[in-house]
């Protein structure tokens, strides 16, 4: 009987080079391999194109782009010599790592148990309680999810009555759209994209931070050129976090056939929801407008987790635990502070699970992960 072939967690996929090569021949002719070179000018364009005209800037990471990102609002806001950066513990390790790197420390806060964003309340009690010593708040869209209508706008009203600035880790959400229909990142407020190699728009290393203000799209703009934002002169501390040609054309060359990427990426999701749901795991609330970098869902429980990550190892199909330790459960972080004890975050940890997920997974690949899934939870029953 011959084996079942394994379905990895992630089987990320990058154009090839010979398509790659239609825009990087425009570097090559112009000599021109970074510093903003054109095909980093060329994606500028047709990023911001797509986000109804908000000003993009392209980094080298989503991790870079924080670090500007917060260096620049803190700021343009006057709020860089405070201490503390409010962001949710239910996230990857990069959000507080930035954090952490510019010298501040992180104040955790709680997440609501239905959308696993940020819990307004949870943050307007922190500012209310550490508002003099919060320089910034950096919220994220938990797994490239954007928030429900208005859990954003709540965000930022905190902010402003607290005199802090919003930025916004939204990592994985390039293509995400909202229950209106607005893709994230066409807001007001300043948004930070990941182009990981893993990401749904997957170029390698690279990220872009998006923003509505003039001044803090020249204040990014030199932060990310070693803090060149007035000519040849260092006019606040700064970093090299730039784009270069060769990845700026890979994106160029992503953004091409992009729209085909969701689709599959949600159809795929949609079908894990239509058969997992009435067995009991639960998805993330907006989670149709996201762009599915893996299948999120909710175990029904701790044990029914725990057996499905066995199951899946024994049947090599990539069923995994994300996220399953927020971040003040990590060492490194054992130093911040906390709003409250974070329920929600630990609850939300101890059922997570992330199913397959690829760009060209098959109708069998994804009908074998619901078997193992609904197998090992009769089995468990």
């Amino acid at each position: 009987m011959t084996e079942a072939p394994a379905v990895p967690f992630l089987r990320p996929q990058l154009p090839p080079l010979t398509e790659v090569q239609r825009y990087f021949t425009l570097a090559e002719q112009a000599r021109f391999y970074s510093n903003g070179g054109p095909c980093e000018r060329l994606l500028r364009e047709r990023l911001s194109d797509y986000l109804d005209g908000v000003t993009c800037i392209p980094v080298n990471n989503a991790t870079s782009g924080i670090i500007v990102a917060v260096l620049g609002a803190t700021h343009h806001a006057g709020t860089r010599g405070r201490g503390l950066v409010i962001t949710p513990s239910y996230t990857f390790v990069a959000t507080a790592g930035s954090v952490e790197a510019l010298g501040y420390r992180p104040l955790f806060v709680d997440v609501d148990p239905e959308s696993w964003q940020i819990d307004p309340a949870a943050l307007e009690r922190a500012l209310a309680e550490h508002g003099d010593d919060v320089a910034a708040v950096l919220a994220t869209h938990t797994f490239g999810t954007p928030p429900p209508a208005g859990l954003q706008d709540r965000w930022a009203a905190a902010c402003a009555a607290a005199g802090v600035p919003l930025v916004v880790d939204t990592a994985a959400a390039f293509g995400a759209v909202d229950s209106t229909g607005a893709r994230t990142g066409t807001g007001a407020h300043t948004h930070v994209f990941s182009f990981h190699a893993t990401k749904p728009f997957g170029v390698g290393e690279a990220g872009m931070v998006t923003t509505r203000d003039p001044e803090l799209a020249r204040l990014f703009d030199g932060i990310r050129q070693f803090g060149f934002a007035e000519g040849r002169v260092a006019s606040l501390p700064g970093i090299n976090a730039k784009m270069d040609e060769l990845h700026a054309a890979t994106a160029l060359t992503v953004l091409d056939t992009y729209a085909g990427v969701l689709a599959s990426r949600r159809a795929t999701a949609e079908y894990y929801r239509l058969h997992l749901e009435p067995a009991g795991f639960r998805f993330q609330t907006g989670a149709a407008g996201g762009t599915w970098q893996a299948g999120y869902l909710q175990a029904p429980d701790p044990a029914t987790r725990e057996a499905l990550l066995a199951a899946g190892r024994a049947a090599k199909v990539g069923i995994t635990a994300y996220y399953e330790r927020p971040l003040h459960r990590h060492p490194a972080y054992a130093g911040a502070l906390l709003e409250n004890d974070l329920p929600v975050s630990d609850a939300l940890a101890a059922g997570a699970l992330a199913l397959p997920m690829a760009n060209d997974l098959s109708d069998a690949e994804r009908s074998r992960v619901v078997d193992v899934v609904l197998e090992t939870v009769k089995t468990a029953s």
